[in-house]
């Protein structure tokens, strides 16, 4: 199954648009499910991302250096305080 979010502007032109998996994880996808079959299908079109994500917390643990473009525990929790926030103002304007 594929999946996107697109962005658009305030008159509702599409500024931007990405779909998942993209073409490259589709090629992906399939050597994935063949040499791993019944693992849950999104682990394969985000394992390029996991082992990315895998490799950058490794070499924090070991050589000390700040892990590039990961989300630290401090992100996370100012994440889900937002995400607090906004869900009763987002579940009143889906009322409306």
């Amino acid at each position: 199954a594929t999946s996107y979010a697109m962005v658009s502007d305030a008159d509702g032109n599409e500024m931007f648009r990405h779909c998942m998996p993209d073409e490259e994880d589709e090629a992906n996808v399939s050597v994935l499910e063949a040499k791993y079959p019944g693992a849950m299908p999104y682990f394969f079109s985000q394992d390029p991302d996991y082992a990315t994500v895998k490799e950058r917390v490794a070499k924090l643990c070991v050589t000390g250096e700040e892990a590039k473009d990961i989300a630290t525990i401090d992100i996370a929790i100012s994440a889900l305080q937002i995400a607090e926030y906004l869900t009763p103002l987002m579940m009143k304007e889906l009322e409306a």
